[in-house]
């Protein structure tokens, strides 16, 4: 009987030590709070955006310092002038591609030249020369980013209009015997390649800045002017080369879908 009661008080004390431990605060650290998830920057996707800037020519470059005569072909007197910087503005498309830090991508773009009279050459009192109105590049491009710093370079096609202001007939002289020499047809379009380098920044998710460096060259346009009978005559070689320093906006679409995302906690 008296172990019996033992018992019972025994277990009767642990139930009420138990009871009151769980009535005692936690000891247990709280949970960390939660912090929402931070997007990871990425340069994949698609982009439209504007550039402006100027373009400038590499060198003085015109008909006349690397026109060509034959047959005792000269001209009657020779002047010219060179206008050596130009505005230059358009649009630009592309899309790129991230791997870890590489962005790879390829980009058109199509500009307007204004103040575009590359050459004024004169023979005499007849004016001729070339205008540059329009250039085109598709380039591709490759790059290191630097979360949302972009450092890349870039090459490709470059082509451009020109408009040749060439007179069909000028007036020349051969042996001294003035002559009339008439111009074959001219290429209005010229295709050369073009490379450079830029820097590229996003200011927020969607939308970036960049300043860019091209070096474009289209190559020769060359226009032949031939005395009666073909064996007398002098050709002309301009050539358009140009430095172009640009800055640009682009805004970039979203590639499939949201950015991977890192949780913090």
């Amino acid at each position: 009987m008296v172990r019996r009661l033992l018992l019972s008080t025994v277990a009767a004390a642990a139930t009420i030590g138990s009871a009151a431990a769980a009535d005692l605060p936690s000891r247990r650290p709280p949970p960390p709070a939660y912090v929402a998830p931070v997007p990871i920057f990425t340069w994949t996707g698609f982009y439209v955006g504007v550039n402006a800037g100027g373009a400038f020519r590499a060198g003085n470059n015109n008909g006349f310092n690397t026109a060509v005569f034959f047959g005792g072909a000269a001209p009657l007197a020779i002047g010219n002038t060179n206008n050596s910087a130009r505005f230059i503005g358009g649009g630009q498309v592309g899309v790129n591609y991230q791997i870890n830090q590489f962005v790879l991508g390829v980009e058109a773009d199509g500009q307007a030249l204004i103040g575009s009279k590359n050459n004024n050459n004169t023979f005499g009192s007849i004016g001729n020369g070339t205008t540059t109105s329009f250039l085109g590049t598709v380039r591709g491009r490759g790059g290191v980013a630097f979360d949302r710093l972009l450092v890349y370079g870039t090459g490709g096609v470059a082509f451009g209009g020109n408009n040749n202001n060439w007179p069909n007939t000028i007036l020349g002289n051969i042996g001294g015997v003035p002559t009339f020499f008439t111009a074959n047809t001219g290429n209005n379009m010229r295709v050369g390649y073009a490379v450079g380098a830029g820097v590229e920044y996003a200011l927020a998710p969607n939308w970036s800045v960049k300043v860019e460096y091209l070096f474009a060259d289209l190559g020769r346009n060359n226009r032949t002017y031939l005395a009666p009978g073909g064996l007398a005559g002098f050709t002309f070689n301009n050539r358009e080369q140009d430095h172009i320093i640009r800055a640009g906006v682009n805004y970039r679409f979203g590639w499939a879908g949201p950015a991977p995302v890192l949780a913090r906690y």
